[in-house]
């Protein structure tokens, strides 16, 4: 046993480059140590790491019924295995020929490998328990009031998508092109995601219809609390929307705008998503995707906590993932908690 665990400790110092790598793409990088030496206490007893079967056994079997991983560091897992064999070649562990054999089939298994880390059905029963409390965890997390209120979207959403015909539920974004100046006010649920980082870093929001891209840039910098000390800029379409007084030029197809001359309403009438960039020298991209919207005569009418939301009470952050970067923290790797109430307090000085 304490030749097999040399191997991994002289594997994680090895590949310490691919290790950091894996921060990025994984909560907690210490389940990918306990992913290899599970695989190498298989091989305890023949000390054979040409076995197929036991990979093929742990790659597409156990693994997926039995470990607990977001959805989002599924690769990571396919990657420290296949860096793992090709150490075990590089050392002398594996012929050449057999290590093209196992590399071969970790390639042609790799879909079939995230199609069942991500299928329920698969699932063992403590999986799918741990990865419920999981999720219950991160609804813990936030404010009862923050709760109740995500939970009475997701059954007005919910009310909405099995309606067939429903008079007051405004349908967009719509190809027509149609303008609703006229309709009744609503609000909008946007997600936004910080681009590049693994785990994803995110915030979803509920704001007013008749916001501007100006007061929507507000929102954003709240949400990952930033300090508004930089430029930014919308991509909308073919349409580059910045503050008054940035004076960039037209460049090629692409047009400048006014953020205050357009609402958020009129943006997601026509496009599903648009792109936000804020400091161009840290470059902070992000991306924003339209959601749903709901009618603020629906808001009194919904149970639990959001029966009190006034449309006056928003913007609200329902929820996120991961701190956001400090504001010029791009080469430390910085980052400030998210702290949900603390973000919501300062929306509502918005």
């Amino acid at each position: 046993m304490a030749f097999l665990d040399d191997i991994i400790d002289n594997f994680f110092q090895t590949k310490i480059t691919e290790l950091n790598d894996y921060n990025e793409h994984i909560d907690d990088p210490a389940s990918l140590v306990k992913i290899v030496a599970e695989l190498t206490d298989r091989m305890q007893d023949t000390q054979d790491f040409s076995d197929k079967g036991q990979l093929e056994q742990y790659y597409l079997t156990d693994l997926p019924e039995n470990m607990v991983v977001f959805p989002d560091e599924v690769l990571a897992i396919h990657e420290v295995l296949l860096d793992f064999y090709q150490f075990l070649q590089e050392n002398g562990y594996l012929t050449a020929a057999v290590y093209k054999d196992l590399l071969l089939f970790l390639q042609k298994n790799k879909h079939r490998f995230i199609n069942r880390m991500h299928d329920k059905q698969f699932w063992s029963q403590e999986k799918r328990t741990s990865m419920e409390n999981l999720d219950q965890e991160m609804m813990d997390a936030m404010p009862p009031e923050v709760n109740d209120l995500f939970q009475s979207l997701n059954n007005i959403f919910q009310e909405e998508a099995n309606t067939e015909q429903k008079d007051n539920v405004i349908d967009f974004p719509s190809n027509k092109g149609e303008k609703l100046t006229n309709a009744a006010p609503y609000a909008i649920q946007l997600r936004i995601d910080l681009l590049g980082f693994k785990p994803p870093i995110w915030r979803r929001v509920l704001v007013p219809f008749d916001y501007t891209l100006a007061d929507l840039h507000e929102v954003i910098q709240t949400c990952f609390e930033w300090e508004d000390e930089h430029l930014h800029q919308f991509i909308v379409g073919r349409m580059y929307y910045e503050p008054a007084g940035m004076d960039f030029d037209d460049f090629g197809d692409f047009f400048t705008g006014d953020t205050s001359s357009i609402t958020v309403g009129e943006v997601f009438e026509q496009f599903k998503s648009i792109d936000y960039i804020y400091d161009f020298g840290d470059d902070w991209q992000h991306k924003i995707k339209f959601e749903a919207n709901i009618p603020f005569a629906e808001l009194p009418k919904a149970k639990g906590a959001l029966s009190t939301v006034e449309s006056e009470q928003l913007p609200i952050c329902l929820t996120g993932r991961q701190g956001a970067p400090v504001e010029d923290s791009a080469d430390q790797e910085e980052f400030a908690p998210f702290d949900i109430d603390r973000i919501n307090k300062n929306l509502s000085d918005i």
